[in-house]
């Protein structure tokens, strides 16, 4: 496997050679950055189209793609997620803009992957690219709808019904520095370090910026993995209700009340711990009482006299 991003200009160029660096260091993959020179030679009319040509780069058969503004910032194993039927990503946050984007196209939300972080292989998903480059060029409907490769890689992969496996929302972080809960949970790839300013990364990279890292809420791995794809009782006070746990970490939909859309597992004391958060904070956590059964954390602490 090889790992290939895009730096296209002098500050794309260095944006992306340090996130290749990070990379290099927290997966051991070696890194390729398609540049000025590849984009001079391709005949695309934007840069971020050269992800549509990926593997006329490469003599490898899988990739992993990540977007420059990207931050690789604890260790993990790309190739142990790789597959040969499945596009391997992170689904979108459930924000209005994509909602929109989902009902236009008939895309499921569950269905819409961010584009920034993709594990691909040839055999797979190369005539997908291609086919993503002519929609892309030819659509009349999608060129005056969306500039960018994203929703035109989402339209393509929903009709040609390829295989989507979804990672949790760790590996590729969307709104990284937004609230405190990127800083409490250890997160692998930060797509970007603060929201809406990708060249915020050269701080980091360059010293002059030191996020408030703290990463003590660790990770039940074992019982993130038991609890995919199950449908739970949640108990709250003198109310009970279901909440399904998709296996990409996302809740339902319906979300948890407080716009809970995402879960994670981790170990609080001796005990199971089940948090639900929203894209910035913990909205909620239960313990485990039994099978199946989950009580609200508030609701197991005594009250102060």
């Amino acid at each position: 496997m090889i790992a290939v991003t895009i730096g296209v200009g002098e500050r794309y160029k260095k944006l992306a050679h340090y996130a290749s660096q990070a990379v290099e260091k927290m997966t051991g993959l070696e890194t390729l950055v398609l540049d000025d020179q590849h984009f001079a030679a391709c005949g695309l009319p934007q840069p971020h189209h050269l992800k549509l040509r990926l593997f006329d780069y490469v003599d490898e058969d899988a990739v992993m793609f990540f977007d420059s503004d990207m931050v690789c910032l604890n260790p993990w194993n790309p190739e142990q997620f790789a597959k040969n039927n499945a596009l391997v990503a992170v689904v979108e946050r459930p924000v209005p803009t994509i909602m929109r984007i989902c009902k236009a196209w008939d895309i499921p939300w569950h269905g819409y992957f961010n584009a920034g972080l993709m594990i691909l292989n040839r055999k797979c998903h190369q005539e997908w690219l291609r086919e993503t480059e002519r929609f892309v060029l030819t659509d009349k409907k999608f060129v005056e709808y969306d500039p960018y490769d994203q929703a035109a890689l989402n339209i393509t992969r929903h009709r040609l019904g390829l295989k989507l496996e979804l990672l949790d929302r760790r590996y590729n972080w969307i709104g990284f520095g937004i609230g405190k809960l990127c800083f409490d949970v250890p997160v692998f790839m930060a797509h970007g370090l603060s929201d809406g300013n990708r060249f915020a990364n050269f701080d980091f990279f360059e010293g002059r910026m030191k996020p408030p890292f703290n990463w003590h809420l660790k990770i039940d791995e074992e019982e993130m993995n038991h609890l995919k794809n199950q449908t739970l009782r949640l108990k709250g006070g003198h109310q009970e209700k279901s909440l399904h746990l998709n296996s990409d970490g996302t809740i339902g939909p319906p979300f948890h009340p407080g716009m809970g859309c995402y879960w994670f597992a981790h170990r609080q004391a001796a005990s199971h711990t089940l948090a639900i958060a929203s894209q910035r904070e913990l909205v909620q956590e239960y313990a485990k009482v039994g099978d199946g059964l989950w009580e609200s954390v508030e609701e197991l602490r005594p009250i102060a006299n």
